[in-house]
């Protein structure tokens, strides 16, 4: 082999390796990483827990979330933020029948605009369990007690 072709594939195989390396890095720049075991999360200070709210299957009434219970710590000043995640309009409803009002003092119901979300909430009243359930378009897609999504705030 001469120092010409040997020279070529070390450039080719340079340069393949430079490609993998970005993409791989542009990857992860879309996901949220959680810290490992042992680094206290769960009641680490401002903290915002991020529910999803989705159709499974668009053409069959009913919607779920992806975090059907979280506990939030009112003094370390965490947060609930309700996101759509399947660009339909929902509300989440702390006033149906089978549920015990509000984490936030005053206010029952918070809107999740489509491709949006409700902002940031953080919890106002007593510490307790507050289950609540979904609205679209259609009605209630989430009843409160089927299976019982709530927050508990401590």
């Amino acid at each position: 082999m001469t120092r010409f072709s040997m020279s070529i594939k070390q450039n080719a195989a340079l340069t393949g390796l430079v490609v993998v390396l970005i993409f791989v890095s542009g990857c992860k720049r879309g996901f949220v990483q959680e810290p490992g075991p042992g680094k206290k999360h769960g009641q680490e200070d401002k903290r915002e827990f991020r529910i999803y709210i989705y159709h499974p299957n668009p053409n069959q009434p009913g919607c779920l979330v992806d975090w059907p219970q979280a506990t939030v710590w009112k003094n370390n000043h965490q947060k609930v933020r309700w996101i759509s995640d399947d660009g339909a309009e929902y509300t989440v409803d702390f006033s149906l029948p089978g549920t015990n009002g509000s984490f936030i003092t005053g206010v029952n119901t918070f809107h999740v605009p489509a491709n949006g979300d409700s902002g940031a909430l953080a919890p106002t009243a007593h510490p307790g369990y507050y289950n609540y359930g979904i609205k679209d378009a259609n009605g209630t897609c989430k009843d409160p007690s089927n299976p019982d999504p709530g927050v508990y705030v401590k």
